[in-house]
Order: structure tokens, then C-alpha cells, then sequence
């Protein structure tokens, strides 16, 4: 089929870039074209239901077009939407919020809530190293060499600096940069042979070795989210936006009356949401499969002080919890619950509802995802109360969200 040469951008898709309609023709994705412009394409791909193109030129530019703060934009695979002003990212994001949730019943989403800085705002960069190079993944084709990247915050700028410093180690085949926002706090994450004496100047390093870290050089990664200290597990998930995730927590705090006395964390972590929680006097589990994650959350009650009969920490998988707390009549004022992409799954959502607490917090990094389990748990039970996009990743089409539900019509 036969598409025109030159295209108007009708909207901003999440992960596809701009997309155009033209008549007679399948939707036609473009990326790196803004809504609003007119740009010449050429073919690149036809799929079943529409057909990618590639940006040959701008013939009328979207008054939102700003010009890109990274050297590697267009090459490197991240940081796909940083030619967009960043007030139209935020609209963009709860659109795409909106769109997921098109089928459900619910109230006005909220204006997606900001980060407070957008660039250098990550914890933690991970680069490959391709021919004992520091590269990023590319858009298509070979990784991408890099020296550094403009998301990294100063500690971890300095972290890789000292990294640097000399010939990138033979054996590598991964490197993760980590240092604190909120400390001083850094960490080298190593993958691959690596048999060398670590360098006296590096911060402290491990590695990946048959599925456990290693110690190369000793010390522990340490963050503060607000008023609360977390230790990093080596290689593990912590949120990498650490002002950004301030406000996520301070929201889902937001959602939560304090006479909540019972609440149960799934997918807990290292506690970002718990350890607030039981410091402000509620009983929580924290229910994570990861054992690292788990031993994390133990640490930070530690080191936050807070007694043990305010935080139970249960390494096991969800929907295992749920199904003993079923069995024995448990019963919990709320849950929070803080899936991977891909969501809680059908079983664990309808697991959830016959658990049937007074409020359920769904934090998702997958909209869609969530709209799937949300659909299950509002189905003659639950009724969304409240949705609050946040933007945990500037410049990326990723976006979170925050959905209260509340038990009843």
C-alpha cells in the first residue's frame, strides 16, 4: 500500500513517537515527530495494523520542539522524548494514562506530577562495555560509545570519573554507576571476568559472579528517601529518580488515614513505602519474593529504628502470601501494591479482592498493565477513587501511576 510522501503527526504515542492517519492508509508511526507537524517520511516496516516510518524532514515544526540537551540523541535508545518541551511530556503521560483506562469507569485523572529536576536525576546508569568501550543501547544497530551521560547525578559522575580513570578493565561486559542524591554514597557494579586487583581510587566495587555479588572492594550503597536512610542491595531494584520517588511516596502516604493500623505492602522491596508507614505507627508487611530485597528491608528498619512489631518482612511471593492469608481470615485496612511491568496478573488480582481490604494503592510502571488488574478488581467491588500519574523518568515515554481504590460504590 502505497503511503504519502509527506504526513501531519495527529497525536504522540506511548513508545511508537508520533503518529499520523492519513487517508486510505494504516496508522503511520514516525519517531522523533512531534503532533502538529508536517514531516516527509520514507517507509520503514509494514506491520499488521500500521506501518513505521522513518523522519526524513520537518516541514512545519510543533511549537513544543526544543532542542535536544544530549549529544547522543537519535542514536543512543533512551531518552526518546527530550526534543519535547517538558509541560507537554507531562500531557503526554496522562494522556497515555487516560487511554489505558479508557474502558473503566473512572474519575479525571490528575495532572502528572513533575520531577523535580530533569536531567541528572539517576542513581544509577548501566552501560555494556563493546569492544572495551562504555557504550549505551542504540535505537537500532551496535551499542553507541559514550563517555558519560547527562541523566547521571554528580556523585555518580564522579563514581564513573574514578571508573575511568585509565583503561576500562578487560573481562567487563557490564557496568552499573551508582551513587546517592541525598548522600555521598556511591558504588561500582561489576559483570563479567574480571580477575585484576581492584584500584586503590575506585569507590567501593562488586561483582556478579555465579548468580551471587561479590565483594571486590568493601562498602555499601546507602540513599535517603525523605527522612529515611535505605541501604541498596548489590544489583538490586531501587527507585533510580530519588526526588522523584520522594513525591511518589509522599502521594501513596497521602492516600492512607493514619488510623490505618493494619497494612500490607506487596512487592515491598527494600521498603520505600513500609518504612514510612511503620514509622508513623502502622503495622505493616512487607511482602517481596527477592531475598535481597527482603534482607534490605530488614536493614533499613534498623536503621531507621523502627521496632519490629511495626514492620513484618515475609520473603515470598505474593500471591503465595495471599493465599495463607486467605486460609487463615487475615485481614488488612489497605494494601499497597507495587507490581513489575507486567503487573499482579489475573490469579494474584482476584486474589487481592477476595482479601477484601477497606483500600487497595496500585502503584504501576505500566499503566496497561494495570488497567487489566484494575479491571478485576472493580468488577461489582471496588471503585477507583483517584488517579495520579507521576514521572519518574523525564525525557522517556515511561510514566507511573498511583490508583486509590476504595472498597464499595
Amino acid at each position: 500500500m502505497k503511503i504519502p510522501e509527506s504526513v501531519l503527526i495527529e497525536s504522540l504515542g506511548n513508545r511508537v513517537g508520533g503518529i499520523a492517519r492519513p487517508d486510505g492508509s494504516p496508522a503511520v508511526f514516525v519517531k522523533g515527530a512531534l503532533p502538529g507537524e508536517r514531516v516527509e517520511i520514507t517507509r520503514l516496516k509494514n506491520k499488521k495494523n500500521y506501518i513505521e516510518a522513518k523522519l526524513v524532514s520537518i516541514e512545519e515544526p510543533s511549537p513544543h520542539r526544543v532542542e535536544p540537551f544530549c549529544k547522543y540523541y537519535g542514536i543512543c535508545g533512551g531518552c526518546s522524548m527530550q526534543h519535547l518541551n517538558y509541560a507537554e511530556q507531562l500531557r503526554w503521560k496522562k494522556v497515555w494514562v487516560e487511554k489505558a483506562m479508557r474502558n473503566l469507569d473512572i474519575p479525571g485523572v490528575n495532572t502528572t506530577v513533575s520531577s523535580s529536576v530533569t536531567t541528572g536525576y539517576r542513581n544509577r546508569v548501566t552501560f555494556d562495555i563493546w569492544e572495551n568501550k562504555l557504550t549505551l543501547h542504540a535505537f537500532r544497530g551496535d551499542p553507541v560509545p559514550v563517555d558519560s551521560c547527562p541523566l547521571m547525578n554528580d556523585s555518580s559522575k564522579e563514581a564513573l570519573k574514578t571508573f575511568l580513570t585509565g583503561d576500562v578493565p578487560h573481562g567487563i561486559t557490564k557496568v552499573s554507576i551508582r551513587g546517592g542524591t541525598n548522600t555521598d554514597s556511591t558504588l561500582i557494579e561489576l559483570t563479567g571476568d574480571y580477575q585484576d586487583r581492584v584500584p586503590a581510587h575506585w569507590p567501593p566495587a562488586v561483582i556478579r559472579r555465579k548468580r551471587s555479588w561479590q565483594s571486590l572492594k568493601p562498602g555499601e550503597m546507602f540513599e535517603k528517601l525523605g527522612e529515611f536512610m535505605f541501604q541498596v542491595p548489590h544489583g538490586g531494584f531501587f527507585q533510580v529518580n530519588t526526588k522523584a520517588a520522594e513525591k511518589l511516596v509522599n502521594l501513596v502516604l497521602s492516600h492512607i488515614p493514619e488510623e490505618s493500623t493494619s497494612v500490607l505492602d506487596l512487592y515491598g522491596g527494600v521498603g520505600t513505602f513500609g518504612i514510612p508507614l511503620a514509622a508513623r505507627g502502622s503495622e505493616v508487611t512487607s511482602v517481596e519474593m527477592n531475598e535481597e530485597a527482603s534482607t534490605g528491608c530488614r536493614i533499613a528498619a534498623e536503621l531507621n529504628s523502627i521496632p519490629a512489631k511495626k514492620l513484618h518482612v515475609v520473603n515470598t511471593k505474593d500471591s503465595s502470601f495471599i493465599a495463607g492469608a486467605l486460609k487463615l481470615n487475615k485481614y488488612f485496612d489497605t494494601v499497597i501494591t507495587d507490581p513489575p511491568r507486567a503487573g499482579m496478573g489475573i490469579s494474584t488480582s482476584h486474589q487481592l479482592k477476595q482479601l477484601n481490604p477497606k483500600q487497595i494503592v496500585y502503584v504501576s510502571c505500566n499503566p496497561f498493565s494495570a488497567a487489566r488488574d484494575i479491571a478485576i478488581l472493580t468488577e461489582d467491588h471496588y471503585t477507583i477513587r483517584q488517579i495520579a500519574p507521576v514521572d519518574m523518568f523525564p525525557h522517556t515515554d515511561h510514566v507511573e501511576a498511583v490508583f486509590l481504590l476504595e472498597r464499595g460504590k
